[in-house]
């Protein structure tokens, strides 16, 4: 091949190189120019929304601009999966996706258009938390193996609280059931401090919470923990059996979070997002600010996030089928 053709060729590819820097979204350079809004799927005070204000007051000192919370609970985290679904690919909109959208949609909602893994851009997994299953101190219940015989006694008596159906702690609940053969009615509401209020206040019998959410209640004496989906004892609470303690195989439960951002988001400003969340996870001081409130830091890329999506969705298929959930 000749000089002078390789000379061609050099600069053609250079030529092109350019263009696409030319071409490229003008956003993407700007990046961030106003704040960005996290949009969290529940409502305040509970776990997801910890996450979300500690996540956004690091993620702004690296941004440079503000980083919003917007809480918009309600059905199932469609509510808030569809704001941000519908929202400009630009970056300025992302989800606190937790486990219930991307696993326990698609698990059992396949025909919502959020519930299709194309439908998003991942930026990256942020933390997990076991779940606590508690009852108010002044109830009956004193035990798991009383959780059992009082179930068994009441058939269809015995009430626990959800964050809505096809959320994790009617998966949960469900689980419970199927594996002792149990009848429990599951009760829906909009969060989990509304379920907390409920199970204090002896309206209903249980709550499936994150331990983060139920720990100031259980530590003041309010609740009495009967079993956790932790993969050992918590180290708080040594006494209390986890669900492979129980005999529960191949045990679910833990809540997940991650943050991700509608399809098409330009690639720079992807990388950006996912560059700066990597850092902020990095960062000490939000692992320690995190591991007050029983949350643990999960530190994953984007490819993780989908590992993560296909393994945990197939197992709340599975546990739905077992259980006979169906949710239109």
């Amino acid at each position: 091949m000749s000089l002078t053709r390789v000379t061609v060729q050099f600069v053609y590819g250079a030529l092109l190189a350019m263009a696409a820097v030319l071409t490229a979204p003008a956003c993407a350079f700007a990046f961030p120019d106003r704040p960005v809004h996290l949009v969290v799927p529940f409502s305040p005070g509970g776990t997801s929304d910890t996450i979300a204000r500690v996540l956004a007051d690091k993620l702004q000192d690296r941004l440079g601009k503000p980083v919003l919370v917007e809480n918009r609970p309600g059905a199932s985290t469609v509510t808030a999966a569809e704001r941000v679904a519908k929202a400009l690919p630009d970056g300025y909109t992302l989800l606190l996706a937790s486990s219930t959208t991307f696993a326990l949609l698609p698990a059992l909602r396949p025909h919502l258009a959020i519930a299709a893994e194309g439908a998003w851009a991942p930026v990256g997994l942020v933390a997990e938390t076991p779940v606590i299953l508690s009852v108010r101190t002044g109830s009956d219940i004193q035990s798991f193996a009383g959780l059992l015989a009082q179930a068994r006694a009441r058939p269809g008596m015995v009430t626990y609280g959800t964050t809505g159906p096809g959320t994790a702690p009617h998966l949960i609940g469900a689980m419970i059931a199927t594996t002792f053969q149990l009848d429990m009615l599951p009760v829906a509401y909009r969060g989990s401090t509304q379920v907390l209020a409920d199970v204090l206040g002896g309206r209903i019998d249980l709550s499936i919470d994150p331990v983060g959410t139920a720990r100031r209640y259980i530590d003041t004496g309010s609740l009495r923990p009967l079993a956790t989906s932790a993969t050992a004892r918590l180290s708080q609470y040594p006494e209390v059996p986890t669900f492979a303690d129980l005999g529960i195989a191949n045990p679910c439960g833990s809540f997940w979070f991650g943050v991700a951002g509608p399809r098409g988001i330009p690639q720079m400003v992807l990388q950006r997002l996912q560059s700066e969340l990597q850092a902020v996870l990095n960062d000490p001081d939000l692992e320690k600010a995190l591991a007050r409130h029983s949350i643990a830091v999960v530190r994953g890329d984007a490819e993780a996030f989908r590992r993560r999506v296909r393994v945990e969705t197939a197992r709340y298929r599975q546990l739905a089928e077992d259980a006979g959930i169906v949710i239109e």
